[in-house]
């Protein structure tokens, strides 16, 4: 790796770094109670089933998980790169799903789909039959917000990646 590629995967491993922060501290926010960019109701602290417990075990390991790859990219150090990389392309296939999924959803019900990508109506979604614009956009929001770190995330992976040793061409 030369060193402007270095630079170029620190720098990227920084903001990605930043945008996990960013979504834990929201999600910190929203589970104190707070309302702002909320859409809907989040889901309860204590699932009621294994799979409930399976999923929230992977959301909340996700973080620090996603943290540390971000650091170990940024760092060049700890984490072995391979290891890295598979972290960073795992974080940023489930981000594209959800958010790409999220915002297809959306697109679906704004062309006049009731029921979405998903089948659930806009009342399954947000906790209320009529949501203000503002419950709207604010779910709209939370999917490009997943995407951009789908899109973060597929970038540190690119630039995170250990180049293959050139051929010397024959004159």
């Amino acid at each position: 790796m030369t060193v402007r590629q270095a630079v170029r995967a620190t720098g990227t491993a920084w903001v990605a770094f930043g945008w996990v922060v960013a979504f834990l501290a929201a999600h910190v926010y929203w589970y104190a109670g707070g309302q702002l960019g909320r859409a809907g109701d989040l889901p309860p602290l204590v699932p009621g089933s294994v799979g409930g417990w399976v999923f929230e075990i992977g959301v909340v390991a996700a973080f620090p998980v996603g943290a540390a790859a971000c650091l170990a990219v940024a760092r060049a150090r700890g984490v072995p790169r391979r290891i890295a990389a598979v972290v960073v392309w795992t974080g940023a296939v489930v981000l594209a799903v959800r958010g790409g999924a999220g915002l297809v959803d959306d697109l679906l019900r704004a062309g006049g789909a009731a029921g979405g990508l998903t089948g659930m109506s806009i009342a399954d979604v947000t906790g209320t039959a009529r949501p203000s614009a503002a419950e709207l956009w604010s779910g709209r929001a939370t999917d490009a917000y997943f995407t951009v770190g789908a899109l973060l995330f597929a970038l540190l992976g690119f630039r995170c990646r250990t180049p293959q040793p050139t051929r010397a061409t024959p004159p």
